[in-house]
């Protein structure tokens, strides 16, 4: 835009910079305002106004670029998850279903002795116990049946003379062990293992003794004991 010195009258343009407001005669170096001083203030605004939407529309579109991004990866783990999930549920299923046959089988061939049904080794005891009744032996403790998997201890009170143990198992107790101790844990008598292991043992005075039934690694089932109070002579004494 061109205009005239107001000192000299020349003619002189305006700069062309918005931020302009004021401008030098070439001629005569007399400083004007520049004429169109309000309409540049206006055009300032409007450029400032324009950059302060473009700035926000960038950051608008940033956050949702951002946001955009995390629900992708939120998505990514979802599906992750869901297919750890699946895969797992299948594992599980899959052992369930393998497994499930043999816990059961394994549960209910072994329910009844755990709940105290099915044999014991009692019916072998019975007739051993008769045979020695009949040789001046008395029942000094009953047949006592108990589920066990590991070793069964008992406590046993006696008198002066002579004690006879017996014990029988039966599912998997193949082979029992049987010994006698006394309050300190010293070994006084025991049996060879066997199915239906038996010891004799001549106390001189009374005590509480205690007698311990041994099991075979990973056995269970039921198994019996019994103990007699026999003459010294019918124990070899």
């Amino acid at each position: 835009m061109a205009t005239r010195c107001a000192q000299c009258h020349a003619a002189i343009s305006a700069p062309v910079a918005l931020e302009a407001t004021t401008m030098v005669c070439p001629y005569c170096g007399h400083e004007h305002v520049v004429p169109d001083l309000i309409e540049r203030q206006q055009a300032l605004i409007e450029r400032e106004r324009e950059a302060r939407l473009r700035e926000q529309a960038a950051a608008a579109e940033a956050r949702e670029a951002r946001r955009e991004a995390r629900e992708a990866e939120e998505r990514r783990a979802r599906r992750r998850e869901g297919r750890r999930s699946t895969w797992l549920g299948i594992f599980i299923t899959l052992v369930a279903v393998l497994t499930a046959p043999t816990i059961i089988a394994i549960v209910m061939f072994d329910l009844p002795a755990r709940l105290g049904f099915g044999p014991s080794g009692a019916d072998r005891l019975r007739p051993l116990a008769a045979q020695l009744e009949a040789t001046g032996c008395t029942i000094a403790r009953p047949i006592a049946e108990t589920y066990a998997t590991s070793t069964v201890s008992v406590l046993l009170p006696v008198e002066p003379g002579c004690v006879r143990i017996l014990a029988a198992g039966a599912g998997d107790h193949r082979s029992l062990s049987l010994r006698l101790l006394d309050a300190d844990g010293s070994s006084l008598a025991k049996a060879r293992d066997s199915i239906d292991p038996q010891l004799s043992y001549c106390p001189r005075t009374a005590a509480t003794l205690r007698y311990e039934i041994g099991v075979g690694k990973r056995a269970k089932g039921r198994l019996s004991h019994l103990v007699l109070r026999c003459p010294a002579k019918r124990d070899g004494r």
